[in-house]
């Protein structure tokens, strides 16, 4: 009767252990499926990875010249600012006047403190959004620029479509946190390459302050500009701090030697000013600026039907290079699809597209320096399409084929 009782006991204890094994089963299975439900939910376009970033790019040409994980999804902090302004400064007169409403005051975060029923300037909201990161100024640019703050960050992805931006979308103007607002620093950086090409913009984030002027709806204030790399780096010339604590600090630097601009992106680096200094001092010291097509010679010289023609590059190509690397640029034609009648001193005939292997880095306005009249000239422009390098008889198109051009020459000074 003992032993019985000792195998039930067994029995009803082997059953427990078997019941909870399954629980929990249960619930490792349940909780597999449950995520995997969120996972093909979640839209993959808007992933935003954990990690830090960081990039060096030449503006004029594109060219990285150093980076880490520079396609990885981040939040971007205050740095969004520098698509908010240049979306401003393309879709707006900076003359307009803004009047503050209650709409657009008490955002959290950095501000410039608006006051509702201030009246002011667009180009010094721009300035404030700039220098003084505040939300309260893309908050007042969106609305003022945009109709609504919903508005004007349509406006801000259309922007960001335009430029092919593959890592991009934006939820707000001011970059406090959402889970739905990133960019890579790839993408940041070519925004801000952009962007600088803009002259107002330039002059923006290059100011170390700026004067607002006082009127009956505004106090005379001076913003100052809080890149302390304007002060502390040779050449700098831009452009915009951010810091959330989703985020951690973002940075967008700038500088310009010899010619050569230079864009800088840290995304979540905890010492973001030393680390912005290392990266643009190491690409200034391993690359020269050389000059890969010169505006002051002839790219091709010939006459047809007694006239002589000669051509030119609009203006100079530059290309950064490390001491001792050989380029491989090829450059190919291409002329207008139709010619008027005539062409004049200064016209362009085609474009000069320039590749670094198989990829674009310029396209520039090819000129006649001479008046064309002769119908047979403007003609025999159309049969210049091709590598660079045209071989004629008779005043006829015999033979076009590539050439890579060398020895180019470091820009000094």
């Amino acid at each position: 009767m003992g032993q019985l009782d000792l195998c039930r006991e067994q029995y009803v204890q082997r059953q427990k252990i078997t019941l909870k094994l399954f629980l929990i089963s249960t619930i490792i299975v349940t909780i597999i499926i449950l995520l995997a439900i969120i996972f093909l939910k979640l839209p993959k376009t808007y992933a935003v990875q954990n990690g830090s970033s960081h990039i060096v790019i030449e503006a004029e040409s594109g060219r990285v010249l150093s980076s880490y994980n520079k396609d990885m999804r981040l939040e971007m902090a205050s740095t969004t600012k520098v698509v908010t302004a240049i979306v401003a400064l393309e879709n707006s007169n900076v003359d307009d006047v803004v009047e503050i409403t209650k709409d657009m005051t008490g955002i959290e975060g950095s501000s410039l403190y608006l006051r509702e029923g201030e009246r002011w300037k667009l180009s010094d909201l721009i300035y404030g959004l700039m220098m003084q990161s505040g939300n309260d100024a893309a908050t007042a640019i969106a609305i003022k620029v945009g109709g609504s703050v919903e508005g004007f960050v349509e406006m801000m992805n259309d922007f960001a479509d335009r430029l092919g931006l593959k890592n991009t979308w934006f939820d707000n103007p001011h970059g406090l946190h959402s889970k739905d607002h990133y960019t890579s620093s790839h993408d940041l950086a070519r925004i801000t390459a952009y962007s600088l090409k803009n002259p107002t913009f330039a002059k923006i984030v290059s100011s170390k302050s700026h004067d607002v002027e006082g009127s009956e709806y505004l106090k005379a204030r001076t913003i100052y500009n809080k890149n302390k790399l304007l002060s502390s780096f040779e050449g700098a010339n831009g452009v915009k701090t951010g810091y959330t604590t989703d985020s951690g600090r973002c940075f967008v630097g700038a500088a310009e030697r010899n010619g050569m601009q230079l864009i800088s992106v840290v995304l979540n680096c905890p010492d973001m000013w030393e680390r912005t200094k290392a990266l643009l001092r190491g690409a200034f010291d391993e690359y020269d600026y050389y000059k890969i097509g010169d505006s002051s010679k002839d790219l091709d010289v010939f006459s047809i039907g007694g006239e002589n023609i000669s051509l030119r590059l609009e203006r100079d190509i530059y290309y950064p290079l490390k001491k001792g690397e050989s380029e491989n640029f090829s450059y190919v034609f291409e002329p207008l699809d139709e010619y008027p009648a005539a062409l004049a001193a200064g016209d362009a005939v085609g474009t000069l597209k320039v590749y670094d292997r198989n990829r674009l880095i310029f396209s520039r306005k090819i000129i006649t320096i001479n008046e064309i009249k002769h119908k047979g000239a403007l003609l025999s422009l159309m049969n210049l399409v091709g590598d660079w390098q045209v071989n004629t008889a008779d005043g006829e198109i015999e033979q076009i084929f590539g050439v890579v051009r060398s020895g180019f020459a470091p820009r000094c000074g």
